[in-house]
């Protein structure tokens, strides 16, 4: 039986009798499966240092130029010197960062944080307009400048929130928020809609019910048109 990728963590196995270098390939197996069983790492955005410390594990900054998000691990190279090892992560994985002391995991590219109980994620928009993304999900978006914000829902095509999403919206600014659905997405029975909160200190919940269908619950400032 040929040697063949596991479903999984993409392990090798069923190596042919008498096959060169399995050896190199169950090492570096093993090592893989030593970073990501109770995953965990130092940090996911300080930059890695030149040189690492035996056995640690990094996530690299999303902002680096060259393996970005790649699990690292200070190891020994194929050549055998002590270098950093890059693992590419895929969706799913899961790793507790010891300098945030929460767990992450990989969503659509990003690493994103798993939501703890009776913990609720708050993200600031800096800028007029602002897309729902994965990174969104279970936080509460608030809305601080004194320039009107608009929040738009994607297509699932682009964005696959799962139905059940929760997200919700406040107006902490004087700027008026607005929340609007992408084309092909309705919002409260109405495709392509859109409605303004009520006013500074107001919020809403957003919630996806179906697909390209969601539900805009609280202080609005008018029915959704």
């Amino acid at each position: 039986m040929p040697e063949r990728i596991m479903p999984g963590l993409g392990l090798r196995a069923f190596y042919d009798p008498g096959q060169r270098n399995w050896g190199t390939s169950l090492s570096e197996d093993l090592r893989r499966l030593s970073a990501l069983v109770q995953a965990r790492a130092t940090s996911r955005t300080a930059a890695l240092p030149g040189t690492g410390t035996a056995g640690q594990i990094a996530i690299v900054p999303a902002a680096a130029g060259a393996n970005a998000n790649a699990l690292a691990l200070w190891d020994q190279s194929p050549a055998g010197a002590a270098a950093w090892v890059y693992l590419t992560p895929e969706e799913g994985w899961q790793v507790w960062i010891a300098d945030e002391a929460r767990h992450v995991r990989f969503t659509g590219g990003v690493w994103v944080e798993v939501p703890r109980p009776g913990m609720v994620r708050i993200r600031t928009l800096t800028t007029t307009s602002h897309t729902l993304e994965a990174v969104d999900l279970g936080s509460i978006l608030e809305t601080t400048g004194s320039s009107a914000v608009t929040v738009t829902i994607p297509e699932e095509a682009t964005v696959p929130f799962e139905i059940g999403t929760l997200i919700n919206v406040t107006q902490v600014g004087a700027g008026i928020a607005t929340v609007a659905a992408a084309p092909g997405v309705s919002l409260n029975g109405v495709t392509g809609g859109s409605v303004a909160l009520d006013g500074q200190w107001s919020g809403v919940a957003l919630v996806k019910r179906g697909a390209d269908a969601w539900i805009i619950q609280g202080a609005l400032a008018g029915a959704v048109a």
